[in-house]
């Protein structure tokens, strides 16, 4: 694409794909498990992803690797799916990042635990799933595929059953699920111990070739024809009690930040119309009490698959709580501290409905120090590639305040970001676009993964607290690299008309082009307040300076160290491509002043040095001449 504009991730095209390289990952290795599950007398073994993530349920599935979620795919069969990409368990590339973009190597697996199918071919034993490629994530491409395979007990080889290459997700509807059934015949399956697996083969550098699967069933006296099942569903997560983020900081809440009804979508899957006694119950979580609550009769028509379903704009399966703000005086005028409120929707007399636990559905309202549009779980990424791009978000303060951090998730995809530079930034209002900036970092900073879960932010705080009086203001970073800096985005709240960006002519709103939220969030209040989210925080070494700065062919880089002497430091110099043009490892000495003879070779342009002493580290560029 154009290298001078705001790009969603999903855009990138890889055109070669190589399934003959298959890399043998020691994680396929699935625990030998004795315990063998039996088929419930009813229900059988079902299991449609509706519990909370971000793992699988340990009482079915032997492994960890895919990821339970409910915001990645469109239109769920019931809330809650399996979905399967390029990242691990703890949401980072497999190969970490050393692998071509344009391979097709096995990624995750979902491995049942062992189950007995002692019955004759005569029992009609089915097993259904439904999958979806792509959903709000990455499509996967032809050579990428998702595949189902089934182990006979004591036999060490899987036979692959069933598959499917890649493709991309139609827009113009949400009947991209596919209803897959699958007959079991084969009498060396019927035995104690029969398990079965999904697997999938994408580029593992990343969030990238995304399959998701739900509802899988398998029972007897089942036939190819089935179709239709009880079970009535909410689709995503809950809407926020907020009009405009997820959550806010305690001070800034006022009632008027409150919506006035919550729509929330339903999914009826049997054949009619039913009819559900739906109630909602609101609670302050620090206070313990009810604040709001609801009792009536709904009717909800069967799914349309020619429908669009991304948002709740189809009436028929549509719920709108009735002006549970009309009358505000149970919520506080104002909050004296932190707090929490959970709205809890849910439903009942459904008759013969498979499966309680998705008829619940718990959103919870943080009022902390933080503002945040995202729900806290990215689906895809956006980034610039222009040299001295900028990127910034905008929030609005209903009193003064003091900012103290910023949070920022970097999406791992494709490029290793960590190797490329960004100073953080805070703008003032100029009309309704990022004005002057008020604080640029005084030191360079570096984009962090953290490797231990997934979606976990990594914190930058501000080199001094910033007091912001009642207004708007705009958080960002100018980035020093024309390389991918990816930001996740949360594909489930659409509020990039607060997103701007400027390559060099000026900034422009991301709303004409993107659609979703930025990860990053705005941490205020006091130093004292300040909450731990069990991410690190960007650390540094005191101060570095290079001179000459521009330079020839000798620099000399000067480090300034909390650590006493003795401490062991690595110097990378980077080319404006991420590559590595240089490395050294000194100890350092009295005057902690190194020369540098650069490399033979090295060209005219922007290069960038980076220290690293223990856990600290710190980025800084300089300029060659000749």
């Amino acid at each position: 694409p154009p290298r001078s504009t705001l790009f969603p991730y999903t855009t990138l095209f890889r055109s070669i794909k190589k399934t003959e390289q298959l890399k043998s990952l020691s994680e396929f290795k699935s625990t030998s498990i004795n315990d063998t599950i039996k088929l419930d007398s009813i229900k059988g073994i079902i299991d449609d992803f509706s519990y909370d993530g971000p793992y699988p349920d340990t009482s079915l599935w032997l492994d960890k690797f895919v990821y339970i979620n409910r915001g990645y795919p469109k239109a769920p069969i019931t809330i809650g799916v399996a979905t399967f990409d390029g990242l691990n368990a703890n949401g980072y590339p497999y190969d970490n990042f050393v692998g071509a973009n344009t391979s097709s190597l096995p990624a995750d697996v979902l491995t049942s635990k062992p189950i007995n199918l002692n019955y004759l071919p005569s029992d009609s034993l089915y097993l259904r799933f439904f999958y979806q490629p792509q959903g709000f994530g990455d499509n996967p491409e032809p050579l990428d595929s998702l595949v189902l395979e089934f182990k006979a007990p004591r036999d060490s080889v899987w036979s692959s059953i069933w598959g499917h290459e890649g493709r991309v997700l139609a827009n113009d509807n949400d009947s991209s699920w596919n209803r897959v059934m699958i007959p079991i015949t084969d009498t060396s399956f019927l035995k104690k111990g029969f398990q079965f697996r999904f697997r999938n083969y994408a580029t593992i550098s990343g969030g990238f070739d995304d399959w998701h699967i739900d509802y899988v069933y398998l029972n007897r006296n089942r036939k190819a024809s089935d179709t239709v099942f009880s079970d009535i569903s909410w689709v995503y997560n809950g809407t926020s009690l907020l009009k405009n983020y997820q959550a806010m900081p305690w001070k800034q809440y006022l009632q008027s930040e409150l919506r006035t009804s919550i729509p929330n979508l339903i999914r009826n899957n049997y054949i009619n119309l039913q009819s559900l006694n739906y109630n909602y119950k609101i609670t302050n979580d620090t206070s313990l009490a009810t604040i709001g609550t609801f009792n009536g009769s709904v009717n909800i028509l069967p799914f349309d698959s020619n429908k669009i379903y991304t948002d709740c704009d189809v009436s028929a399966g549509c719920i709108k709580t009735v002006a549970i703000t009309q009358n505000v005086s149970p919520f506080p005028a104002t909050l004296s501290a932190p707090t929490q409120f959970t709205i809890k929707h849910y439903y009942k007399n459904t008759v013969g409905d498979l499966i309680a636990i998705n008829d619940t559905l718990d959103v919870h309202n943080e009022f902390s120090n933080y503002y945040a549009y995202d729900d806290g779980a990215a689906e895809s990424a956006v980034y610039l590639n222009t040299l001295n791009a900028q990127l910034a978000e905008k929030f609005t303060l209903n009193v003064g305040d003091t900012l103290q951090c910023v949070d920022i998730y970097f999406y791992p995809m494709g490029s290793n970001a960590t190797l490329y530079s960004f100073s953080l930034n805070v703008w003032n209002d100029n009309g309704g676009i990022p004005g002057t900036a008020i604080y640029t970092s005084a030191s360079v900073l570096t984009p962090e993964y953290d490797t231990t879960g997934i979606n976990k932010f990594i914190r930058y705080c501000l080199d001094a607290p910033l007091y912001l009086s009642a207004s708007t203001f705009y958080i960002g970073f100018t980035q020093i690299t024309d390389q991918e800096l990816n930001v996740g985005e949360d594909k489930n709240n659409n509020t990039m008309d607060k997103v701007f960006y400027n390559v060099g002519s000026g900034w422009e709103n991301a709303y004409s082009t993107l659609s979703g939220s930025l990860m990053m969030r705005p941490i205020l209040g006091t130093k004292a307040g300040l909450v731990d989210i069990d991410n690190h925080t960007a650390k540094n070494v005191s101060s570095i300076s290079v001179y000459p700065n521009p330079a020839n062919d000798i620099i000399n880089i000067q480090i300034v160290s909390p650590n006493p002497k003795g401490s062991n430091v690595q110097i990378n110099i980077y080319n404006v491509m991420g590559e590595k043009v240089y490395e050294e490892a000194p100890t350092l000495n009295g005057d902690n002043i190194f020369p540098i003879t650069l490399p033979l070779g090295l060209g005219q342009g922007v290069y960038f040095i980076r220290i690293t002493e223990g856990e600290n580290s710190l980025t800084t560029k300089f300029v060659k001449i000749n």
